[in-house]
């Protein structure tokens, strides 16, 4: 048995590899560095060819889409409807997302279609409970603006379910106000929302150390317990932004400002009431509001021309759509081109 086991003698060695696994790291690492470098060209050059086309497509696109209406028709007259809903704020809600009913987004609108001698008139569809006094106010003044931009032309508001405080005002540059049978306005006033916290504050030890340059600078410091000569430097403010709106109200209604501040103590109204009251012109529903642009417009029902500003495009989704295509193209571009050339004050 011995001599039949050194028959076999054992298997020779493996031969070792030059560098055992350190080449392999080597082009590991190295292709990894390659990979990335496409990539940070790759990527941003695909988004600027998707961005590219989409601002060409942009640009190219008629401005606004047709709703109803012949504008090329002779004698045509062009209504632009916008849509203003939600909160009326400063800023749009996000840099991301920004719905075409924010007051950002209709303000860019009512600029555009100040000098755009082809409007004739707005159509500002209302659903709001108000908002910033600074944005409610702007929107208030770009109205104006499109109105003294051409004799004759026209604005008119239809409600729906609010419209009220900062809404309303806006609505004050209108030549009508339509309410909904179910809109709840008026709220004419103001608000600037605070809260003493100073006793909660002590109870659990928590105290004021804020460091301020004189002793109103910290108005409305809620871990500091309400003070008389404080408080009247706010109020003050509040009642001038007050004073403002009973103006702007009397102004666009025809009213005298005493008849305005009978009623201007934030309360709300029915639609009926609010045409009683004359804070609006009458009750109706949109799809019967031609007539009545027709009449304030000089002309035919039938020669009106209704329009909206096109929606623009997803981001995102042109991005789900041609991004892989302009990836590609953005990694091969660099081979292929080698070589070549305060406190906020509220209408609520």
């Amino acid at each position: 048995m011995e001599n039949e086991t050194a028959a076999f003698p054992p298997p020779p060695p493996r031969p070792r590899r030059f560098g055992g696994c350190l080449p392999g790291i080597l082009c590991g690492c190295l292709g990894s560095v390659l990979l990335l470098a496409l990539l940070a060209v790759g990527v941003p050059a695909g988004i600027v060819a998707v961005a590219s086309r989409a601002a060409a497509s942009a640009e190219s696109a008629p401005r606004y889409r047709a709703l109803g209406g012949d504008a090329a028709r002779e004698g045509a007259r062009r209504v632009l409807r916008l849509e203003l809903g939600g909160v009326i704020a400063d800023a749009a809600p996000s840099r991301w997302y920004r719905p075409e009913d924010c007051a950002a987004a209709v303000r860019e609108e009512i600029e555009r279609a100040i000098d755009d001698a082809s409007v004739d008139a707005i159509l500002l569809v209302i659903d709001s409970p108000g908002g910033a006094v600074g944005a409610s106010d702007a929107l208030y003044h770009a109205l104006e603006r499109f109105k003294a931009a051409r004799p004759g032309r026209k604005v008119v508001v239809q409600a729906g379910g609010l419209l009220a405080s900062g809404a309303y005002y806006v609505a004050m540059q209108a030549d009508w106000i339509r309410l909904s049978p179910t809109t709840v306005a008026g709220s004419i006033g103001v608000i600037l929302p605070g809260l003493d916290a100073s006793a909660l504050a002590r109870r659990l030890g928590v105290a004021d150390a804020s460091v301020a340059s004189g002793p109103m600078k910290d108005l409305g410091n809620p871990l500091k317990p309400a003070d008389p000569a404080r408080t009247a430097v706010l109020r003050g403010v509040v009642e001038a932004m007050h004073a403002r709106f009973v103006a702007v109200v009397a102004r666009g209604r025809g009213l005298t400002e005493a008849d305005v501040r009978a009623v201007a103590d934030g309360r709300v109204f029915s639609a009926s009431d609010a045409v009683n009251l004359r804070l609006a012109d009458d009750v109706g529903y949109e799809d019967t509001l031609g007539a009545e642009l027709a009449r304030l417009l000089g002309c035919a029902e039938d020669d009106l021309a209704f329009c909206a500003p096109r929606r623009r495009g997803n981001a995102f989704r042109a991005l789900y759509d041609e991004f892989p295509a302009a990836l590609g193209r953005g990694l091969a571009e660099p081979f292929l081109s080698r070589g070549a050339s305060a406190p906020q004050y509220l209408f609520r």
